[in-house]
């Protein structure tokens, strides 16, 4: 029986016509969520394995009850089986707690905790409900409609003596008393193998690890909630500050979401252009995790190779684009210049040295006898294991599983381009340094083909109502700078409807899910990062570890805090 055949008859869903990106897209009663969701992992052929996302939209309160209604949005992901699937549930009164999912996609439990912390939903059954970003005495829930957007519209953020004396207490609502025979350790705020401010809470029995709980937050900067009130482009920056090391990696699924609420189709030189800058930023980031992940392991020797090879990348960056670590280069419709004279040559000379010190920085790791025995057979992670926790990129590839979103549903010019997806099946620490090192040589490899294949024409889409004309075409006449205002002063916006964009950065699946309402401003925007369910696996992968394997484990899954915290 088809997927909507099943869910029309047996759940009572109905179909859904305002997506914009072509996954089917469902309204299902809140009383049927529960059997739906346990039919589609367990019985459905294909299943859907993976819980990509959960999140909530405020629709605003309702003139029939006067009450606030919200939406439930699931994205289901099927992996090879089958692409995404969207559900929508309304749930009309956030005073009624939402069934929590947990007991069937176990991942739920911090994206509930996440609706809880910035909507104020309540989930019922859920194991562990309390707040995830925001401080545990924050007042008020963010992303609600009636929250204010600026900082300065709201009262000071203010902590009593009391609650602060409160707050450092040894144990609390938030740290467990230990049983006996256990002691609390926190690893981090403040942690060189934290790689930023991030805290675990490990709750340890002798040299073994019993639990992991995450403390997150620290980075939280609001970007969901920023981003209505600024208009469609000039969101762009934003996302290269998400991962603040994936640079245009962060920029494609944003835009690819905002051209599919507008139906643009984007020259092929433009997407050749988008494509080159993404694979030269995917190496640039895996050299920075190759690099510290060597220093977090004692040797210093790969930080040098590797950040000297990737400042030749940023030079190159810099070249193409104006900018450096944040290119915000590209453009909905396009991108904001073409390339420059030489720039094949350019490329081809840093491709060059990049490869020759590859070797170095593979000599140094997994060609290194101390490297292998510290990091072979630590953080093994199953395949299970892996979709079970939404895992995706390296983190899920290294357990055998060759999905990649360039193969698996190309965009870009990825569908011309002729390349592999490594794989191993060890699922440790070792394998997935393998794997970054690996991915740097099939980057390589494509970017020949790039350099080889570019296609020639214009680098803007030439519907002019969505897109930016290009800058030079504004000193020509004054319709076009009319326009360019118009679109920089926010007074055009794609048509109403809802897309999820899904694309491979370095970390894994990055997704950015709008909701369009046909003002030039985002109703709801929606941001799916591959870290923040990598560091919720750490609470399974890190128990039972040997506490000195800990920062080996953690730092192989190659998480960016301002990725994970947003």
């Amino acid at each position: 029986m088809l997927l909507a055949e099943v869910l029309q008859k047996r759940f009572a869903a109905s179909p859904l016509t305002d997506g914009r990106d072509g996954w089917p897209d469902f309204l299902l009663p809140e009383e049927q969520l529960l059997p739906a969701l346990q039919f589609l992992r367990e019985e459905m052929q294909p299943p859907f394995p993976m819980l990509l996302d959960l999140t909530a939209v405020d629709e605003g309160v309702q003139h029939t009850t006067g009450l606030t209604q919200y939406t439930l949005t699931y994205h289901l992901h099927g992996l090879e089986g089958a692409g995404a699937l969207r559900l929508r549930v309304a749930h009309p009164d956030a005073a009624i707690p939402v069934p929590s999912i947990t007991g069937i996609y176990v991942n739920a439990n911090w994206y509930e905790r996440e609706v809880f912390d910035l909507f104020g939903l309540k989930f019922s059954d859920h194991p562990d409900l309390r707040r995830i970003l925001l401080p545990p005495l924050w007042e008020g829930h963010p992303l609600r409609k009636a929250e204010a957007i600026r900082a300065t519209a709201r009262p000071a953020y203010h902590l009593s003596k009391a609650d602060l004396h409160e707050a450092l207490k040894a144990y609390s609502e938030e740290v467990a008393t230990p049983e006996a025979g256990q002691t609390i350790l926190n690893v981090g705020p403040h942690h060189p193998g934290t790689h930023g401010i991030l805290r675990f809470v490990l709750n340890i029995s002798g040299e073994k690890i019993a639990s992991v709980d995450p403390d997150i937050g620290y980075h939280h900067r609001g970007v969901e909630k920023i981003a209505e009130g600024h208009t469609f482009h000039n969101f762009i920056p934003y996302t290269d500050r998400v991962d603040y090391l994936g640079g245009v990696l962060g920029e494609f699924p944003y835009v690819r979401a905002v051209e599919m609420l507008a139906d643009l189709q984007l020259p092929a030189r433009a997407e050749g252009i988008r494509t080159l800058l993404a694979e030269i930023c995917r190496i640039s980031s895996h050299l920075v995790w190759l690099g510290s992940y060597g220093n977090d392991l004692g040797t210093m020797g790969p930080a040098f190779y590797a950040f000297r090879d990737r400042a030749l990348l940023l030079d190159l960056i810099e070249k193409y684009t104006g900018g450096r670590l944040h290119p915000q280069f590209f453009r909905i419709g396009g991108v904001a210049a073409d390339l420059p004279e030489g720039w094949r040559e350019d490329l081809q000379q840093v491709l060059q040295k990049v490869e020759s010190g590859l070797r170095d920085s593979e000599t140094l790791t997994v060609g290194n006898p101390i490297f292998r025995a510290r990091t072979r057979g630590i953080g093994v992670l199953s395949a299970a294991q892996a979709e079970k926790w939404g895992a995706s990129g390296i983190v899920l590839r290294s357990t055998g599983k060759a999905w990649d979103m360039r193969k698996a549903a190309p965009y870009g010019l990825y569908e011309r381009l002729d390349f592999e997806v490594p794989t191993s099946t060890d699922g440790d620490a070792l394998a997935r340094t393998q794997l970054h090192i690996d991915e740097i040589r099939q980057s390589i490899r494509m970017l020949r083909q790039l350099a080889d294949k570019m296609p020639e024409g214009p680098t803007l889409a030439a519907d002019a109502r969505y897109a930016l004309p290009p800058k030079d075409h504004t000193l020509r006449d004054i319709e076009t700078l009319i326009h360019h205002f118009e679109q920089m002063a926010g007074e055009i916006g794609p048509p109403a409807g809802h897309a999820l964009s899904i694309t491979e950065s370095a970390r894994g699946m990055l997704a950015y899910y709008l909701v369009a309402d046909g003002s030039a401003h985002p109703y709801r925007l929606r941001v799916r990062t591959p870290s923040f369910p990598h560091v919720q696996l750490i609470t399974e992968l890190g128990r039972d570890t040997a506490l000195p394997d800990f920062i080996a484990t953690i730092g192989s899954i190659d998480y960016v805090l301002a990725d994970l915290d947003r």
